[in-house]
C-alpha cells in the first residue's frame, strides 16, 4: 500500500472556498455586468484559489532583476549572501502588496546568517532602489521596489509603479 500527503484544511479554508464558488455562481448571474469587471473579480478569485494551492505568482522585469544581480555581484560586500536574500525577499511578498513580510531575524534565519548581515546587504539593495524602507515606531518595514517586481496586477500595479523609488543600477557618467 503506498501513502500519499495530503495538506489538512481547516473549517475555515472550507469556508472560504464555498464563499469564493458562490460568488463565482452570483457573478455568473448578474445581468449586463461588464466584461471588464466580470475579468477583474474573476482574477481576485482566481488569485485566492492559486493562494490556497501553494503556488505564488510574481511578475519581474528580467532585465532589471538581472542589472540587480549584476551589480551586487560586483559592488556588495558579501556578493553571494546577498543574491540569496534578493532572490529569498520575492518569496516574503503577500499577493496585495510589495512589503516583505519578514523581519530581518527571519531573514537571517533563513540564510543562515547575522542579522546584522541581513541589514548591511538590505542597505545596498537600498542605495540601489531595489528596495526602499519605511519607519515604523523603533522598527523597519521593507518593500520590493515594484518596478523590479510585484504580484499586484492592472491599475494597482500601474499605481504602485508609479509611486516607486528611482532606481539607482547605472553609475552617473
Amino acid at each position: 500500500m503506498t501513502a500519499s500527503v495530503r495538506r489538512l484544511r481547516t473549517k475555515v479554508a472550507h469556508k472560504a472556498d464555498a464563499a469564493v464558488a458562490q460568488l463565482r455562481l452570483a457573478l455568473e448571474e448578474i445581468p449586463n455586468l461588464p466584461d471588464e469587471i466580470a475579468g477583474r473579480v474573476g482574477v481576485l478569485l482566481d488569485r485566492h484559489t492559486r493562494t490556497q494551492r501553494g503556488w505564488s505568482f510574481v511578475m519581474i522585469n528580467p532585465a532589471l532583476y538581472h542589472d540587480v544581480v549584476m551589480k551586487l555581484t560586483k559592488t556588495s560586500k558579501r556578493p553571494l549572501l546577498a543574491l540569496k536574500l534578493w532572490s529569498l525577499l520575492f518569496s516574503k511578498l503577500p499577493p496585495d502588496s510589495n512589503e516583505v513580510q519578514a523581519t530581518r531575524e527571519d531573514l537571517a534565519r533563513d540564510l543562515d546568517c547575522r542579522p546584522a548581515a541581513v541589514s548591511e546587504i538590505m542597505g545596498e539593495l537600498e542605495r540601489l532602489g531595489a528596495v526602499y524602507r519605511q519607519r515604523e515606531g523603533r522598527g523597519v518595514r521593507y518593500s520590493v521596489n515594484p518596478i523590479l517586481g510585484t504580484h499586484l496586477a492592472g491599475a494597482a500595479r500601474d499605481k504602485a509603479q508609479a509611486v516607486a523609488p528611482e532606481l539607482r543600477l547605472v553609475e552617473p557618467a
